[in-house]
């Protein structure tokens, strides 16, 4: 891993990803912890959180992070093209399974936490929801705000974590540590570092800006009474075990 300025990232060949500089933002989280586990070899660049990033917004067409790139094919930025595209660089260390079945619960696991109107999507609505009497503000703006998705979003957080809870539940039962068969996998990877949108990871794991670190951990009591326990020991655990620590952001 070598940090590099973001014009370097553009021009570089190989493995680069450009990730929210200081913000614990899980969806770059989450995609560096796979490259880290992969063992592959690669740059990292910033995207400065509430700045214009024009080289970034010109080189990639998104003003958001992360941004994955792979020699000279067009950059990337959806959860699951970042994720296929590190299955094909590394694929002896499969976070993907090739059985079927668990195949698709793999991608269905990851698209709830990961994909539009998913745990990660409605956790930021209510990070970005309104005072009463406000407008939206440019942060809600970017990413869509819609009033009728914030009133449900956090009914939604609470049945996604009592699903995931069931799901954990029954794979200990099976004698199983992970979300999905036997070994860690994406919806792992995933779900780890979206916790931090319930439950923020101690400073020392998780030496984000200091100045944010009030929003993420302002969870709605409904949320956190509504959690069972387990998600986050699982949270810890894979934490402690496949991801580098303290996270470097």
């Amino acid at each position: 891993m070598q940090y590099v300025d973001i014009n370097e990232a553009i021009k570089a060949d190989g493995l680069r990803i450009v990730i929210v500089k200081a913000m614990p933002s899980a969806w770059g989280v989450a995609a560096k912890a796979m490259i880290d586990f992969k063992s592959l070899d690669y740059k990292i660049a910033y995207q400065i959180p509430m700045a214009d990033n024009p080289e970034l917004l010109a080189w990639s067409g998104t003003n958001s992070g992360p941004v994955v790139a792979w020699n000279d094919e067009p950059p990337i930025n959806r959860w699951d093209d970042i994720l296929l595209l590190l299955e094909r660089l590394a694929p002896q260390k499969r976070l993907v399974p090739e059985n079927p079945k668990e195949r698709i619960q793999v991608f269905g696991i990851c698209h709830e936490i990961c994909g539009e109107l998913g745990f990660g999507w409605n956790r930021r609505l209510d990070l970005m929801r309104p005072a009463p009497g406000s407008d939206v503000s440019a942060f809600g703006r970017k990413y869509g705000y819609r009033e009728a998705d914030a009133a449900v979003a956090n009914t939604r957080v609470i049945a996604f974590m009592a699903e995931l809870a069931d799901i954990l539940k029954a794979q200990k039962e099976r004698g199983s540590d992970y979300l999905v068969g036997n070994s860690v996998s994406a919806a792992d990877f995933y779900w780890a570092a979206f916790s931090n949108f319930v439950v923020l990871q101690p400073a020392e794991e998780m030496p984000m800006n200091p100045d944010a670190r009030p929003m993420f951990m302002n969870t709605p009591a409904e949320i956190i009474a509504a959690m069972d326990p387990i998600v986050i020991e699982h949270r810890d655990r894979i934490m402690h075990t496949h991801y580098k620590l303290p996270v470097q952001l």
